[in-house]
């Protein structure tokens, strides 16, 4: 019997070739779809699913109320170790940036040659106990517990000392220091929000007042909100907080990959939205085609009636005709299966580069498994409805070519095509029409022609102007060039508390921006009112009021600086006339410094359009932070010339052995990423959304056309024009369009209203965008059915009555 079956389901595909390659294609997209978005969508859910105990291990977070700065992943380590006490914890984890935290420095000197180690902390030894690290040569737990040792990556060892091998035992001097290779071990894999290429011993005892990365483990049934609680009442006793809203929270280990949003992260994390949405779009693009599986096979009924009516003339049951039409559509879908591999082996280098993940289909007993559960699912809802009619369909009906049954079902699925077509276009032209806007912003500094060095020592270049900026100046295609410590394009890593002459203070902690001279000619900001930070007035620079006080460093002596406030930091102080504000002396109240306003500009964007325009002071010589960086404007520059200029310049002033630069149009750019990303997916699941809907136009089209060609026919005969007959058949599938606009257009509606919602600055829909995607559905609806009508229409009377 299933030889049977077989053998008469691949005559079917023989006998209706078109047909059967317009649902092995229509198939075979849906499931590839599904196949690379599951290869995606597996990636960023295996995030740090390889560290042990990773159920019971949580990473303390630090929610701030600072503007442009909601949450920091960093702790206080001698706040976290009031947690050993308790009986609920069972271990602590601290991984500290001994850069940031100025204990060591990246610079280091192998046989006197210069190099840059690579993501540099310092831990202590149980960190195999919540990292899965595999060590290749060595005892990394023996280098993590005397000091002056170091343990590297392999791919470290190998750029620094040619082989892994040939590291063991080596010197590195770090700042007079001499460290010693003790271990090495396999590079991280990329599925981990983990990032480190060397580490050090740190006794965290002794530096106990360093912020750090803490991970807790904890036992089962602890109570985290107690654990929490715990945290935030330590933190406001020890710096006397008042009225702060500072509160800590436990992120499980899995899920900070998903968190990682924050400028001190260890990298880049993911977006669980864009997840999500990926899967979301994907089970719709398979729910569409096998919507044109049903419509293409049902049509199909129609030229198999009398098939179907002569084997149940010679006793098929009704099961046997299910399982017939079942096989047909496991058959087909296992085709398009086979098919779909082929789009995913050819096109996931493309697409692992667009996601930006080690993407790779690796054949095993599970994958295949699953692969063949979405096949036979996907047979099933395909081919179930199709068997359902032919077992139901009376015999006389069959016989006589008339079937009728599920008309109704056809024209739902239909308007369940058009509709998510239609709120597909809408979302891909919202999402472009909200990136192309954000591009446009005016930001309030300019990003044209601004190179970036990143991760300088701030040591060296915010103490007082350094000399290799008047030597950056002197280049050819150079206008100016200023430090800051912020990246504008990312977020505002610093706050700074003043109270100004009228009393005002700010409720929340205003951000400020460290920067040196020339800070509004380099970034570009519009001045108001006063001047820019310039080195004919040398005491805008952070210095201290008593000399003898800088001697000693005492950071407790009165100190003195320059600032330059936003137009709106100035208005909240309550002068609605900025230029009132300038020679204004404010006080800063956590720090002995004095600042006096030289200058208010325009307010300037901090990072995305999702964040607040915010109240900003730029302070002249003054940053907390360990790095900083150049900003260099140019001017019809020579790029490559003026790079390897730059590069000899800062080794000769021994500021970094590996410059890392970027174009502040660029690091812009990358800010809405996630935007970008987004755009592009709905786009691509759109086009291939109208493409399936096209599919099953054609095939429920052609059902029509077949159904009504005497009506046609005899119409032709009684003088109707072709282009009449046309409009006849189409009549009734632009009915459907219009009853998916009425469905689609109010959920697109909604749901774009939402997504705008996370914007501060966002574009105003506008309705011509829901009519231009209906008018497209329309258009593709009307030339697809068309092309079929026209053939039905052109055909000759005599051919089709001639049994009448």
């Amino acid at each position: 019997m299933l030889i049977s079956h077989v053998t008469t389901a691949f005559r079917v595909f023989k006998q209706h070739k078109l047909y059967s390659l317009l649902n092995v294609f229509g198939l075979s997209i849906g499931l590839a779809a599904a196949l690379l978005v599951a290869l995606f969508a597996e990636y960023e859910l295996s995030f740090d699913e390889m560290q042990p105990d990773h159920q019971q291990v949580y990473r303390l977070h630090v929610d701030v109320n600072v503007p442009g700065l909601e949450e920091i992943p960093l702790t206080m380590v001698n706040i976290a170790q009031t947690l050993t006490t308790r009986s609920d914890v069972a271990d602590l984890f601290i991984l500290a940036d001994v850069v940031d935290s100025d204990l060591l420095s990246e610079h280091i000197k192998i046989a006197d040659q210069a190099f840059k180690l690579n993501n540099l902390y310092g831990t202590a030894k149980n960190i195999r106990d919540f990292v899965n690290i595999s060590v290749i040569l060595g005892d990394l737990e023996a280098a993590l517990s005397a000091p002056q040792q170091i343990a590297l990556s392999r791919s470290e060892a190998e750029r620094l000392f040619g082989s892994a091998e040939g590291a063991l035992e080596q010197t590195i001097l770090i700042e007079a220091k001499r460290f010693t290779v003790k271990a090495i071990f396999e590079d991280l894999p990329d599925n981990s929000h983990f990032l480190f290429h060397a580490l050090v011993p740190i006794d965290f005892t002794e530096h106990s007042d360093i912020s750090s990365y803490i991970y807790l483990k904890t036992q089962q049934h602890a109570d985290l909100k107690s654990i929490e609680k715990q945290l935030a009442d330590r933190l406001i006793e020890k710096y006397q907080l008042k009225n702060s809203q500072l509160e800590y929270r436990l992120v499980p280990m899995r899920e900070v990959y998903f968190k990682a949003h924050s400028p001190f992260e260890l990298k880049t994390g993911g977006s669980a939205f864009l997840v999500t949405l990926s899967v979301a779009l994907s089970v719709l693009l398979l729910a569409i085609a096998a919507a044109n599986y049903i419509n293409i096979a049902v049509s199909q009924l129609l030229y198999r009636s009398k098939e179907i009516a002569m084997r149940k003339t010679l006793g098929a049951s009704k099961r046997q005709l299910i399982a017939q039409f079942l096989l047909e559509a496991l058959l087909m879908v296992m085709c398009a299966a086979l098919l779909a591999v082929c789009w995913v082996e050819l096109l996931l280098p493309s697409f692992s580069d667009f996601a930006n993940r080690p993407l790779d289909l690796v054949w095993g007993v599970s994958e295949f498994a699953v692969i063949m559960a979405i096949t036979i699912l996907l047979a099933i809802i395909s081919g179930a409805y199709p068997a359902h009619c032919v077992a139901r369909a009376p015999l006389n009906t069959l016989l006589a070519g008339q079937l009728k049954a599920g008309q109704l079902v056809r024209k739902g699925l239909l308007v369940f095509q058009s509709a998510m077509a239609m709120a597909l276009i809408v979302c891909t032209l919202v999402s472009l029409q909200q990136l192309s806007f954000l591009q446009s912003l005016s930001v309030g500094y300019d990003t044209t022609d601004r190179i970036v060095i990143h991760d300088l020592s701030s040591k060296q270049l915010m103490a007082k102007e350094h000399a290799i900026l008047n030597e950056i100046r002197a280049l050819p295609g150079v206008t100016q060039v200023t430090t800051t410590d912020t990246d504008l394009t990312d977020s505002i890593l610093e706050s700074f508390y003043f109270r100004w002459p009228n009393g005002y203070e700010e409720s929340e902690l205003p951000p400020t921006i460290g920067t040196g001279f020339h800070a509004v000619e380099t970034l570009g900001l519009t001045l108001l009112a006063g001047r820019d930070f310039l080195p004919e007035f040398q005491s805008d620079w952070l210095h201290y009021v008593n000399e003898a006080a800088g001697e000693q460093s005492d950071e407790e002596a009165p100190q003195a600086m320059a600032i330059l406030v936003t137009e709106q930091m100035a208005k909240r102080a309550g002068y609605d006339n900025v230029s009132e504000v300038v020679g204004l002396q404010v006080q800063g109240l956590y720090r002995n410094i004095n600042a006096t306003i030289v200058g208010v500009v325009k307010d300037i964007k901090v990072g995305s359009a999702k964040d607040d325009w915010l109240p900003v002071s730029f302070s002249a010589g003054y940053s907390s932070q360990s790095t900083v960086r150049l900003v260099v404007r140019t001017e019809q520059a020579n790029f490559p010339k003026l790079l390897n200029q730059l590069r000899q310049l800062l080794r000769q002033f021994n500021l970094t052995a590996d410059p890392q630069f970027s174009l502040m149009q660029q690091d812009l750019a990358k800010v809405y990423r996630v935007e970008q990303d987004l755009f592009v997916l709905i786009r691509n699941f759109s086009v291939l959304a109208m493409l399936l809907s096209c599919l099953g136009l054609f095939g429920l089209a052609a059902f029509a056309a077949k159904r009504q060609q005497k009506q046609l026919a005899i119409r032709k005969v009684l003088g109707a024009t072709r282009i009449s007959l046309v409009n006849l058949i189409a009549r009734e599938f632009l009915s459907i369009v219009l009853a998916a606009a009425v469905i689609a257009l109010p959920f697109a509606y909604w749901l774009m209203n939402n997504w705008l919602q996370d914007f501060n600055d966002r574009i105003e829909q506008t309705m011509w965008v829901y009519g231009l995607a209906g008018l497209l559905v329309a258009v593709f609806t009307w030339l697809t059915v068309a092309a079929l009508a026209l053939k039905a229409a052109s055909a000759r009377p005599s051919e089709i009555l001639r049994y009448e």
